[in-house]
């Protein structure tokens, strides 16, 4: 399943347009019209970037956790350096010195589940040579099951099925007063949705209300997620709604 999509803003441009014909009277210009908003639908892990548990298990640094790509930890020096674990309404966190995890910060990582976010987050020992500060590095990122939840019908199929099913109900939408929204739900061990909820709203209850229902009504089935051992988990995802842009 491709990585989580920032939800972003945008401007389109509005266009009026008149025309003559010559052997009729003159038309007047139709009303100008909003342009259709391009709307964004995806569904994936909470964070963009990830790590299985079983990666996580065995990591030893935080560079063994954040992403390939993130070049600058491997040549920075840091003080200090933070994992925390997120929850609901608070973070567990535990601080270390350096790259290498102590043994208080594995523990805390191993404590986790799938569908757990957590950051980490280090503090820098030289100073930016622009801004003259010292910098902060910080990742954020979920915990996958090694194979991940997978719609039956194909990831596109399920979008297509969010887009058209949901055209009436967006049609209200005005850019400025979209807000990115999130509809948290649960795959089952049994490929079943459930424990779907609104953790952000778009801005429009008549809407959020439309999706709530989309998600929990989807037709198909999903192929469940499963763990290093080809057994069964539950898997948690989002589904983000918003626009393009920005």
């Amino acid at each position: 399943m491709k990585k989580s999509i920032l939800i972003l803003c945008a401007t389109f441009s509005l266009t009026a347009f008149a025309y003559k014909n010559w052997s009729e009277p003159e038309i007047s210009p139709p009303a100008c019209r909003q342009a259709p908003i391009d709307l964004v639908y995806a569904v994936d892990s909470r964070f963009m970037a990830t790590i299985s548990k079983e990666d996580l298990h065995r990591a030893t640094s935080v560079l063994d956790i954040v992403p390939r790509d993130a070049e600058s930890w491997w040549y920075a020096s840091f003080e200090s350096v933070k994992v925390a674990l997120l929850h609901d309404d608070y973070e567990m966190a535990v601080d270390g010195d350096e790259k290498d995890l102590n043994a208080a910060q594995t523990i805390l990582l191993q404590s986790a589940d799938y569908s757990t976010d957590f950051y980490i987050k280090a503090r820098g020992t030289t100073k930016h040579p622009v801004t003259g500060k010292i910098e902060d590095y910080v990742y954020y990122l979920t915990i996958v099951p090694e194979k991940e939840a997978a719609y039956a019908g194909g990831y596109d199929a399920l979008i297509a099925y969010l887009r058209e099913n949901s055209r009436e109900q967006t049609a209200i939408i005005e850019e400025d007063r979209l807000q990115p929204g999130r509809v948290n739900f649960t795959v089952t061990k049994e490929g079943t949705v459930s424990n779907v909820n609104l953790e952000s709203s778009s801005g429009y209850p008549s809407v959020d209300q439309a999706l709530i229902e989309l998600i929990a009504n989807m037709p198909g089935k999903w192929e469940a997620a499963e763990n290093s051992k080809g057994e069964k988990v539950a898997q948690e995802l989002v589904f983000f709604f918003g626009m393009m842009g920005c």
